[in-house]
Parts: structure tokens; C-alpha cells; sequence
């Protein structure tokens, strides 16, 4: 079998006669930033490489800005070895770039009989010859490119925000499976729940793709539930009809104009061991023997947030570090009280105190409680973030716990805010702005 001789042509591919089928020649007037741009943008969903993004960047800086008007195509001739130059690779390396944006159909070939380039410009820049590359393709294919761009940005946030919720299920789940096992609580095997959610979180740390993400989403989901059922029915949560949804949302104006106390007749006490900041003597050691003996079994009539109409919204105002791990702007309840579960380990309090806060306040007004603690904490008020939270689980108990006060004060620190819907509230006034209209 014979070899068929050179013809000395370009050898055309089926690959970029397909990739070319469809253009046309013909666009709209626009620049060369704008093209360079959405051909950029669009790189990362086209899957083209650095190399091949380098080269049509470099074409580009050989146009006019003539070209770019419609009137002819923008053609361009610099030689192999000026693009190896220009680029700092070796011609070799320049060819196969050539060959891909070929394949692309991001540029066109102009041929010339003697397989050089070369050409020439008249008044005004236009172009009276050209043999080269045509870079009108870029032009053309621009509404694709932007169109392309903005899917792959939606995929992009998509699975952003799915790797979020996974580490964020993630985190809750092992918490979860911590707290059953300590406890030997029945019904799931917690250390296989542990191993389970490390698993389908593990390669979800480096996927960038939506569609695989979706179902291990789908699963912690789905683990989380049957953990938090699991909890729940051994550790049952308070509900009564005082909880802050059902309460008449009644914003008293007669407090402090800043409030720092959380009792009735005191400043917040101190912990033991907590040092300096809260030099307001704690209860005789025996009345906090007692009162912790009744923490176990005891249940307050009234709420620890005695009417203040807490919101998700001013959990995230006051407590700046929920807003680290709360996965959307407008978190419900249920976001709220995990948050307080990951915050409450920074802080370092255990989960035998944050368990038993949940069973005697409530899960919200703990996560409330939680949200104090860290604000606090964040101003350098609080030494023992853990013995600060065995005390408002006491004071409860003991029904002096105010944490409405506390509240009050740190919702006038921020500002003032419309406590029903945790924005700046032009209508509503903070209780400074109350005392000095009577005033």
C-alpha cells in the first residue's frame, strides 16, 4: 500500500469542520474586551485549557479595534515562532495549541498557497489582505459563551451551597451520634452513624459537580432525621403554649436604656473559676445544690424569654458567630438550634449542659441561650461559657432567669431592630429612642 504524497495543504479535521459548520462569519459590532471576556468567563464550562485561553488572549493583542466592527473579519498573522516568543513555549507546543483552537472552532484558518501568513492594512486600520487566523468565531459565538458562563456560575453556586449543607449535616450528625452514645441511647447503632456520615461527606469535600452532591445531601438529610427522632424520643423537648410564636409579641419600653443582667434583682453573676468582669456574688452553695438537684426533673411554668419576641433573624444580629455556620441569610428555627449546637463547642461547652438546657428551657430559648453566651463571650464578658449556661438552666429552674433583658440590652448594642422580622425597623422605636421621646 502507497502513501499518499503531501499536498503541502493544512490538513482539515472532522472535528473542526463540525466545530465550524454552523458559523457564519457575520456579528455585531463590539470590542475586543468584551469578546476576550465572555470567551474567559466561559473557558472553565467549555473545559478548555490554560494553554489554548493563553494563546487566544495573546491573537487577540494583534487586532484593531476596526476589526471588531462588523465591516470585515479580524484577521491575524503573526508566525509560529513570534506566538513561541510571545508565549515563552516551544513551537512544538504552539502547534498543537493551534490545532485545538482549530478543533474548537474558536478560530478559522485562512490559507495561502505558500502556508505562511501575512498581510496588510490600509487607511483607518482596515484590512486589504490577510492570510492567517480568523478570529471572528470569538464574535460570533459570544452569546453562547455568556449563556455557558451563567450556567456554569448556577452550577457553581448550586454545588457551593450543597458542600455547605454537607458539612454542615455532617458536623450536626456526628454531634448527634456523640450525644446518643454517651448517653447509650437505644434504637441506632451511633458509632456505625459516625462512620456512615464521614463517608458520604468525605467526597463531596473536592466535588464540584451538583449532580453527584445532590444525593449525599439527600442522605445526611435523611440521617439527621432519624438521629434527631432517635434523641428526641428519649430526650423529650418542652412544649407548652409560652413558647415565643404562641406569646402576644407585648415590647416593653421601661427597661434599662443597656441591660447586662439576666435576673431580676442582679447583674449576671459569676462563675466559678470565671475570674474577673462579674464580681456580683453567686447563691449560697447549698440554694445551687438544690437548685441543680430540681434542674433534673423540675419544669418552669414561664418562659425564660418572658415575652420577648425572639426571632431566628436576631440570633444572627447578636451573635455574630452564628453567622459562620448558619447555611442561608433567612434561617428558621431549626437552623438555629443546629448552629447552636457547632457554636456550642467552640465556646467549649459539653454536651451534657447543652442537652440538659434543651430538655429544661426549650430548644429554641437554649439556642437563644447559646446566642447570649457567644455574644458575651465575643465582648470578653464571660470566662466559663459552660458554667454561664448551667446557671441560666438553674435560674430557670428557679424562675428568675430574664434572659429578656439580656436580650433588650444587646438588640440596643446593635442598633435596634424590628424584632419581628430582624431588620432595621423605622417605625418601631429601640427602647433609647422610646425613653428620650418621653423625655
Amino acid at each position: 500500500m502507497t502513501t499518499p504524497a503531501s499536498s503541502g495543504r493544512r490538513r482539515i479535521t472532522e472535528n473542526e469542520r463540525r466545530a465550524t459548520a454552523g458559523l457564519t462569519g457575520r456579528f455585531s459590532p463590539t470590542t475586543a474586551g468584551l469578546v476576550l471576556t465572555a470567551f474567559k468567563r466561559a473557558a472553565p464550562a467549555l473545559g478548555l485549557s490554560r494553554g489554548l485561553v493563553d494563546l487566544i488572549d495573546h491573537l487577540m493583542r494583534y487586532t484593531f479595534a476596526a476589526d471588531w466592527q462588523g465591516a470585515w473579519s479580524p484577521i491575524v498573522w503573526p508566525s509560529n515562532a513570534e506566538l513561541a516568543n510571545g508565549l515563552g513555549l516551544e513551537v512544538s507546543r504552539i502547534k498543537e495549541l493551534i490545532r485545538a483552537a482549530l478543533d474548537r472552532g474558536l478560530i478559522r484558518a485562512i490559507d495561502h498557497g505558500t502556508r505562511k501568513r501575512f498581510g496588510k492594512r490600509g487607511e483607518g486600520g482596515r484590512i486589504l489582505f490577510a492570510y492567517g487566523f480568523d478570529l471572528s468565531p470569538l464574535a460570533e459565538r459570544m452569546p453562547a459563551f455568556q449563556l455557558a458562563a451563567a450556567e456554569h456560575q448556577a452550577r457553581f453556586a448550586e454545588a457551593k451551597s450543597l458542600r455547605r449543607e454537607i458539612s454542615h449535616l455532617r458536623v450536626a450528625v456526628l454531634g448527634f451520634a456523640e450525644f446518643g452514645a454517651g448517653h447509650a441511647v437505644a434504637g441506632i447503632d451511633w458509632p456505625a452513624l459516625a462512620l456512615q456520615a464521614q463517608d458520604l461527606a468525605a467526597p463531596a469535600r473536592s466535588c464540584r459537580d451538583p449532580l453527584r452532591l445532590a444525593p449525599i445531601a439527600a442522605t445526611l438529610r435523611r440521617l439527621h432525621a432519624e438521629a434527631d427522632a432517635a434523641l428526641g424520643a428519649s430526650f423529650p423537648v418542652e412544649n407548652h403554649p409560652t413558647e415565643p410564636e404562641n406569646r402576644p409579641h407585648n415590647t416593653p419600653t421601661n427597661q434599662l436604656k443597656i441591660v447586662e443582667t439576666i435576673t431580676n434583682d442582679a447583674r449576671e453573676p459569676a462563675i466559678e473559676g470565671s475570674g474577673g468582669g462579674n464580681d456580683v456574688p453567686q447563691p449560697p452553695a447549698p440554694e445551687r445544690a438544690e437548685i441543680g438537684r430540681a434542674a433534673t426533673t423540675a419544669k418552669p411554668a414561664a418562659g425564660a424569654l418572658r415575652g420577648f419576641p425572639m426571632t431566628p433573624a436576631v440570633a444572627l444580629q447578636i451573635a455574630p458567630a452564628f453567622r459562620d455556620v448558619v447555611p442561608t441569610a433567612r434561617p428558621s428555627w431549626a437552623d438555629i438550634c443546629e448552629a447552636a449546637y457547632i457554636v456550642r463547642s467552640h465556646l467549649g461547652i459539653s454536651q451534657h449542659a447543652y442537652g440538659q438546657a434543651c430538655q429544661i428551657l426549650g430548644r429554641q430559648e437554649a439556642a437563644t441561650a447559646i446566642a447570649i453566651i457567644s455574644a458575651k463571650a465575643g465582648a470578653g464578658q464571660v470566662r466559663s461559657p459552660g458554667g454561664l449556661l448551667r446557671y441560666m438552666t438553674d435560674a430557670h429552674v428557679a424562675g428568675t432567669l430574664r434572659l429578656d433583658r439580656t436580650l433588650f440590652g444587646l438588640v440596643d448594642k446593635a442598633g435596634g431592630l424590628d424584632l419581628s422580622r430582624g431588620r432595621r425597623n423605622p417605625v418601631r422605636p429601640t427602647r433609647r429612642a422610646a425613653q428620650a421621646a418621653r423625655a
